[in-house]
């Protein structure tokens, strides 16, 4: 049974940015195949066996694609029968996003919670008042003044991003 959502442009750009353009073509193989073999998809792909199967991993790896393993009777070699499913790319793209929303709490919960210096000759990382006292509220590179930055547009931006990013998780997890 082919799936029928591949089109899915999401999946087709997480599945890119996790395997490449040749991840999209192994992946193209496994949407229109219940399951398939790694020699199956490389003949069909025109790719070599270890690119698929570095492909697969990466995949595997991103819980895309998952294989069932069974032992070849004749040989006693094991044969890896691979699928993936598409609807798997959202839940991967939220953990993406989660992460990045944790990170701009952090990063507003500085800005918000710290009075920040910032060295007048450059273009620097703003340090906290404590650590800018501890300086003399002098740059440790330059030897510049350290001057207080106002950041009420960078906390007001870092809201908005967070609000946004945490709408996007509700209404995506409720589809």
């Amino acid at each position: 049974m082919a799936h029928s959502n591949f089109n899915n442009e999401l999946f087709r750009l997480v599945v890119e940015e996790i395997a490449g353009k040749e991840g999209v073509d192994v992946a193209t193989v496994l949407v229109n195949a219940d399951e398939t073999t790694d020699e199956e998809i490389a003949t069909k792909t025109d790719l070599k066996l270890n690119v698929v199967r570095r492909i697969l991993y990466k995949l595997h790896d991103n819980h895309l694609a998952s294989y069932r393993r069974i032992r070849d009777t004749n040989t006693g070699w094991f044969l890896y029968y691979w699928k993936i499913d598409p609807k798997k790319a959202q839940a991967l793209v939220n953990r993406k996003k989660k992460m990045v929303l944790n990170l701009l709490e952090q990063r507003l919960e500085h800005e918000s919670n710290n009075d920040l210096y910032a060295c007048v000759n450059r273009d620097s990382s703003p340090v906290p008042f404590e650590e800018a006292m501890n300086l003399s509220f002098r740059c440790p590179n330059c030897n510049g003044a350290l001057e207080y930055v106002d950041n009420k547009k960078q906390v007001i931006f870092l809201k908005k991003r967070v609000e946004e990013l945490k709408a996007d998780l509700r209404a995506t997890s409720l589809s």
